[in-house]
């Protein structure tokens, strides 16, 4: 009788919070709150209590989550005994430089005079740039003409390097002159160059990943004279740097993918 008469004189504050909670959503009291106020008042309070701590935590888990992770300092000079940073750093600049070339010279939307120039053409005395073999020029805005009169026996194979160059070009032979007709840009043109494009980076990351594993493979031999601190600390740098040149290939696709199908 005493507990009952507890719970009766509790209930006015229990209603203001209930009351309290229909205004704020988030701190809604538990159906399952009610009953217990049965078994004990006390029990609702620590019910509460316990809700209150899990939204906490949820939201702190929530912020956590979207908080960017420290960036790793290192002296290259404290650790130039172990690997050269600033070279290592170079190596995947020129994975990315690599990668900027590709594009520029696989995935052009038009045709023009100096998107012939680095087709390589390959002949029995070598391999060489398609514009040190023929004289190119443009007769109309639709039609190419390479010269081989300087090299006539290379026609050929400059004609079948042309074909191969993955411009959507097919080259016409007349004689030492060779007619590249200029395809009309189409949407699947477009897209046949966006996968390439996919394709390209996805062959710069495979090379990235091996100057990272090389890298990280120099740093391992250094753990018999280096602390435990140092190696696991260069390692994430290793992997920050790689990081960051995996995401400038990204925004370099994505731009050029953009740019190819707009």
């Amino acid at each position: 009788m005493a507990v009952a008469l507890r719970c009766l004189r509790q209930l006015p504050p229990l209603l203001h919070n209930s009351l309290s909670g229909v205004a704020r959503p988030p701190l809604q009291v538990p159906f399952r709150c009610t009953i217990l106020i049965l078994n004990g008042c006390k029990q609702c309070v620590a019910h509460q209590t316990m809700l209150s701590r899990h939204l906490a935590t949820k939201k702190t888990k929530a912020k956590g989550k979207g908080q960017t992770q420290a960036r790793v300092n290192i002296s290259a000079a404290l650790v130039e005994d172990i690997i050269n940073l600033n070279e290592l750093n170079d190596e995947m600049q020129s994975v990315m430089e690599v990668l900027k070339e590709d594009f520029g010279k696989n995935l052009n939307i038009r045709t023009s005079l100096g998107a012939l120039d680095h087709i390589i053409v390959t002949t029995k005395d070598g391999k060489f740039p398609l514009n040190q073999l023929g004289q190119i020029s443009q007769k109309s805005p639709q039609l190419i003409i390479v010269n081989m009169a300087s090299f006539p026996e290379s026609t050929a194979a400059a004609i079948k390097a042309i074909r191969e160059s993955r411009m959507n070009l097919n080259p016409e032979e007349d004689g030492i002159i060779i007619r590249v007709p200029v395809p009309k840009v189409t949407r699947e043109h477009r897209e046949s160059l966006a996968r390439l494009a996919k394709q390209l980076t996805n062959k710069a990351k495979e090379a990235l990943r091996k100057v990272r594993g090389d890298a990280m493979n120099q740093v391992k031999k250094a753990k018999s004279t280096a602390s435990e601190d140092t190696v696991k600390l260069i390692e994430k740098k290793i992997q920050e740097m790689a990081d960051d040149t995996t995401a400038e290939m990204e925004m370099l696709l994505a731009g050029k993918t953009k740019e190819l199908l707009s």
